[in-house]
């Protein structure tokens, strides 16, 4: 795992239609770097400073710019890396999307950056990433934050479509979600997006309650991992994924976010995960929030995981719940 120059000509061609690339009004101060992982280049945007390491992982059809307002809260207290996963924002698409191939991903950033421990926080297929790696790599694992997930109906969608669909009817949205967020969008349909209210709704309703109370800079931010050439190798590894074994092996104090509208991560997933892991401390339900609680809510979810990863650890004795 090493940090490379070679083949960004390549990489550039890859980007060139990414919004993921275009800054917008809620864009913080990021530098960007590259770690190259089994000849392939993976991004990440870094802020912040000091000895606390925090990594951001996305979900489906995202990118970094997902975690743009989380990356300007958390910056004055330690470093602050928002990852884009391979195929999504400016990484370079790996031949190998496998899970385990995703976890080596995690720790060359965290390698790169020279952090012994990283705080986690994750979005959406984004937790199940950072339950793995907090899983498999417990050491290196200080405290993780979820957002959106564990997607636990998702899962089960994938195992059983038809009896998931007639026990919850609104995982339709995932399904929305799947077919809808690897078409790269031109600037006209963006702006189409940003500027016209029906547009707005028609795009995002099924991530969020009231599309029409974003900021045009959020909506961008939203759509910036659309097109992600990694979309469909992802949705691929859903078929036959088996979360237990993670689920059963995580350790670390965890807090759970998530919003009430959620349609593709309800409420009742959040609390089976809480009730299951019993290293979750808390859940945090957020009012007229759907499924991009980091956007839609900034002011509430921000101050939540600042508070969270800012406190001490406990002993291994103490961080179960009671």
């Amino acid at each position: 795992m090493l940090h490379g120059s070679n083949n960004i000509g390549r990489i550039r061609k890859h980007n060139e239609y990414s919004l993921c690339s275009v800054p917008t009004m809620t864009e913080p101060a990021v530098s960007h770097h590259d770690v190259v992982v089994a000849q392939h280049r993976i991004s990440y945007a870094e802020t912040g400073a000091g000895q606390a390491v925090r990594i951001l992982v996305h979900g489906l059809g995202g990118c970094w710019r997902h975690w743009a307002p989380t990356l300007t809260a958390l910056a004055p207290h330690g470093r602050t890396i928002a990852l884009d996963l391979p195929g999504f924002g400016r990484s370079e698409h790996s031949g190998d999307m496998t899970v385990g191939a995703i976890v080596e991903v995690i720790d060359a950033v965290r390698t790169s950056v020279g952090a012994d421990r990283v705080d986690l926080v994750g979005h959406s297929m984004g937790t199940l990433l950072t339950c793995e790696y907090a899983a498999r790599r417990p050491e290196m694992v200080r405290r993780m934050v979820l957002v959106g997930g564990p997607i636990l109906s998702v899962i089960e969608l994938f195992r059983s479509p038809a009896v998931t669909l007639f026990r919850n009817p609104q995982l339709a949205n995932f399904l929305i979600e799947a077919a809808t967020v690897g078409i790269p969008l031109p600037n006209w349909a963006v702006d189409l997006v940003v500027s016209n209210r029906w547009a707005r709704r028609l795009a995002l309703s099924p991530y969020t309650p009231d599309p029409g109370s974003l900021s045009p800079a959020a909506v961008r931010d939203i759509l910036a991992g659309s097109g992600g050439s990694g979309t469909l190798a992802t949705l691929r590894q859903g078929f036959g994924y088996d979360f237990r074994p993670a689920l059963a092996a995580l350790s670390c104090p965890t807090m759970v976010i998530g919003g009430r509208e959620d349609r593709i991560a309800p409420e009742g997933d959040l609390r089976r995960f809480a009730r299951l892991a019993r290293c979750v401390e808390s859940v945090e339900i957020l009012p007229g929030t759907g499924h991009l609680a980091m956007i839609e809510r900034p002011e509430s979810v921000n101050p939540l995981i600042e508070s969270f990863l800012n406190a001490q650890s406990p002993t291994s004795e103490d961080s179960v719940k009671p």
